[in-house]
């Protein structure tokens, strides 16, 4: 059995779903959310030939000893039933459910996309750290809840300034924006928590490249064309097409993907007007079906590939 971890409603949980079932494989996508709710959990401990196992709330069963590969495409939180109204009751209650989890997920020997720990640590500062250290070229960036070093920074880089989120809130997206005077009046509110400021990179276009495995599937976006400069995820009107990386950016990611503890991701980087190649971010849990669909590249197949075993996707 393959197990997806996400919502059955998550449209890149069901294509890769079905891609796999017609690999003959058996797949189950396991929503964590509704655990609490309307699930059940098993988890013996010492007992030989007896492994955990999870009851969802539509009734299917997950047999963690017949789990062969798993793929940790979204997380949700634990869901608490509404008869717990204590606030402190509430928190208990999906700690519980959250730490029974992780010890089955931690203790699973298979294939994982991605390895947790990897997928875990892959936090944007040590990113862009990591991105440096294999040879890739990173926007000089502050990482600051100090409002003076953000000062220094801005006339340094004389304005030309990004700043964004360090993790994506569930309620609404945050997109990437270039600093602006008006910006100024929100500085106040940093030191509740720190932010990226980084120089910003001008060019003609962006580049995502889908790392599955050791498969790179790179797509250029001309964002010169688009409407969103910045942030290409907001005009999927620009052009779009697959693009052929230079061998050493190419071998550059892999090299980020495999220190990162990584063997899947969506990784965004600038093309200068001088052809060089600046790396922004790697989403572990990206989406690829877009640009699947807008430049015809098998990102989905890649994947499911993955899942069943045709390259090594690494283990927990």
């Amino acid at each position: 059995m393959i197990l997806i971890v996400s919502s059955p409603h998550d449209l890149h949980a069901r294509v890769i779903a079905d891609a796999l079932r017609r690999r003959g494989k058996a797949v189950a996508v396991l929503d964590m959310g509704n655990l609490a709710v309307s699930g059940s959990i098993s988890c013996p401990i010492g007992r030989a030939g007896v492994a955990p196992r999870i009851t969802a709330a539509d009734g299917g069963m997950v047999d963690f000893g017949e789990v062969e590969a798993v793929w940790y495409r979204r997380f949700h939180e634990i869901a608490v039933p509404p008869e717990v109204d204590v606030a402190d009751d509430r928190v208990f209650v999906r700690h519980e459910w959250q730490d029974v989890l992780n010890g089955i997920f931690f203790g699973l020997n298979c294939r994982s996309v991605n390895p947790l720990p990897g997928q875990i640590s892959a936090t944007k500062p040590r990113q862009l750290e990591m991105a440096r250290r294999t040879g890739l070229r990173v926007p000089a960036t502050l990482i600051t809840n100090d409002p003076d070093q953000v000062e220094v920074f801005i006339e340094r880089h004389r304005g030309r300034v990004v700043h964004k989120a360090m993790s994506a809130p569930t309620s609404h997206f945050i997109d990437t924006r270039r600093w602006s005077d008006a910006d100024r009046a929100a500085l106040a509110d940093l030191p509740l928590a720190p932010a990226i400021f980084q120089e910003e990179i001008a060019g003609p276009g962006d580049v995502r490249a889908t790392v599955v495995g050791e498969e790179v599937f790179a797509a250029r976006i001309d964002t010169a064309e688009g409407r969103a400069e910045l942030d290409s995820r907001l005009d999927l009107d620009a052009p779009c097409y697959p693009h052929s990386l230079p061998a050493d950016t190419r071998a550059r990611l892999l090299r980020m993907m495999r220190a990162l503890g990584l063997c899947y991701g969506a990784v965004d980087l600038k093309i200068t007007e001088r052809g060089e190649y600046v790396f922004f971010e790697v989403n572990p849990q990206g989406q690829f079906l877009y640009i699947e669909i807008l430049t015809g590249m098998e990102i989905s197949s890649a994947m499911a590939g993955l899942l069943a075993g045709d390259q090594c996707s690494g283990h927990t």
